[in-house]
């Protein structure tokens, strides 16, 4: 232990880090992770003017795609141009965009707000829908001619122009706007705009201060970090050529992931949320509602904040585990007319929509495999295996069987696993869907809240500078092997750094 934690010291006395530790494994190998310090990866490495210049690009890619003809015909509320799919690179289909937002929307008006501040507001498709059934609603956009649109179709609803204050601003700017003055925040399919998730915390810091208390955040149509991997290998799959060799395959992979141009969050940034922001009472985490099959329901979540001024002390509910039974849905239906009046959780169900792209990833992950692109999709359409629809489960509720259905990804699972809680109709004047006590990730899944997209030359300049700075003042047989920036260093229950989950997550994010 003694050169870890010489190694240590010499790390942690860099003005670029906040935080280091050292880890063995069991080849006795040594690796540094380390959590950088923001004010110098903005400051003295650049990542300020590199985030601003994101924004920027952000920016003028989405007024452009108002400026195309077709715009100035799009119909009111339903204005999608800039929705192009991964797979197709072309606008998805109207009908999955349709339950797209109608679900979405469903899921705010579920919270009951009467006032809402709405970050991204973009050309109205949640605003059109939402505002109607508010006293107060502000939407702010950071491209102008996306407003000016917006405005005009406004124009054309003078009883909803009403009610609807719209503004340009970013996301950051809350100049003006007094502390508890909203029922809910709203950021949707936002997040991904965003240069860093240092930015996003600005973010979110300041908005929860905007909401009165029994009020929330709604962070919704928020890609998944855990799910990158399976996404990258879903797009290359379906984009490659049929007779595209696998090892081509795999460095397409490789690179889709290290030029990622989004930011992509874990589930677990938000939960790990409410140790620094003391107003959120809890967090929820929710796959996407549907039946449409798109990149939005098989890789996105909603995060929605609870604002309060305490946090609930939240009542157990057994979680069976649905991998040591795997249950079809006759069989969930049946227990739950059979315990009708308990309250049942169930964990780890395998998720239907996801059941190819996982297998299509664990197949490219065997070092021996050779094969083509066109063959990789038979095998991973023949070896895919049977799990559960999310959206037939929130179903269930409509048979009368005397339950309520929540469904959370809080768990952070990277084979997009769900857990289901069924709550008995005969508590609800007790228990609410938000106060379920759902099953947490481990602790390999919150080393890292999110990607670094465009960060790449700033991030290898740190860790050149590590090494150097390592390299003049530590004995040369130190034997380091490698420095690698994470968000996080998780603990034991005694306090300690666990080295084992730092280990798992490094060997888990090294792909093949």
């Amino acid at each position: 232990m003694k050169r870890e934690r010489l190694i240590e010291g010499v790390l942690c006395a860099h003005p670029g880090v906040r935080d280091a530790v050292v880890v063995r494994d069991a080849s006795s190998a040594l690796f540094a992770f380390v959590i950088a310090d923001d004010d110098y990866m903005d400051s003295v490495l650049g990542r300020r003017a590199e985030g601003a210049s994101v924004v920027g690009k952000w920016r003028k890619a989405s007024d452009l795609s108002q400026l195309a003809k077709e715009a100035s015909s799009a119909p009111v509320g339903f204005n999608r141009l800039g929705w192009d799919s991964s797979y197709t690179r072309k606008p998805i289909p109207d009908e999955v965009m349709h339950e797209w937002v109608e679900e979405t929307v469903a899921e705010i008006l579920r919270l009951g707000a009467k006032s809402v501040y709405e970050i991204g507001c973009g050309t109205g498709m949640l605003l059109t829908r939402i505002a109607p059934s508010c006293d107060r609603y502000v939407g702010v956009d950071f491209a102008p001619v996306v407003l000016a649109r917006l405005k005009e179709q406004l124009g054309t609803m003078p009883a909803l122009a009403e009610r609807v204050e719209v503004m340009e601003r970013v996301a950051d700017d809350f100049s003006g706007i007094e502390k508890e003055s909203f029922d809910a925040v709203v950021m949707n399919s936002v997040l991904q705009y965003f240069p860093n998730v240092a930015f996003l915390t600005e973010v979110l810091e300041d908005a929860v201060k905007i909401v009165r208390p029994g009020g929330h955040v709604f962070v919704g149509d928020t890609r998944s970090l855990p799910l990158l991997p399976a996404f990258a290998s879903s797009v290359e799959l379906f984009q490659a050529a049929d007779e595209m060799g696998v090892a081509e395959l795999r460095n397409r992979v490789n690179r889709r992931l290290a030029r990622e141009q989004e930011l992509v969050i874990s589930p677990s940034y938000f939960l790990q949320s409410q140790q620094g922001l003391s107003r959120i009472s809890r967090v929820e985490i929710c796959p996407l509602r549907g039946y449409a099959d798109s990149e939005m329901t098989r890789y996105r979540f909603h995060a929605i904040l609870h604002v309060g001024h305490g946090r609930e002390s939240l009542p157990e509910i057994e979680f069976l585990d649905w991998t040591e039974r795997n249950w079809s849905l006759d069989d969930i239906r049946s227990m739950l007319q059979r315990r009708r009046g308990e309250s049942i959780g169930i964990k780890r169900i395998q998720n239907a929509r996801l059941e190819k792209d996982l297998m299509t990833l664990a197949i490219l992950r065997n070092a021996g495999l050779t094969c083509t692109a066109g063959e990789l999709r038979s095998k991973a359409e023949q070896e895919a295996q049977s799990g559960i629809h999310p959206q037939s489960l929130f179903d269930l509720e409509s048979e009368e069987l005397g339950f309520t259905v929540s469904l959370s990804w809080a768990a952070c699972r990277s084979d997009g696993s769900y857990d289901a809680c069924f709550l008995s109709t005969r508590s609800q004047g007790k228990l609410a869907s938000a106060t379920i006590r759902w099953p947490q990730p481990e602790a390999s899944e919150i080393v890292c809240f999110a990607n670094a997209p465009g960060q790449r030359i700033i991030r290898g300049e740190l860790i050149r500078q590590l090494g150097a700075h390592c390299a003049e003042r530590l004995p040369a047989e130190t034997g380091l092997l490698d420095i690698e920036l994470v968000d996080t260093l998780p603990r034991n229950v005694a306090g300690e750094v666990d080295a084992s989950a730092l280990l798992a997550h490094r060997t888990a994010s090294h792909l093949f």
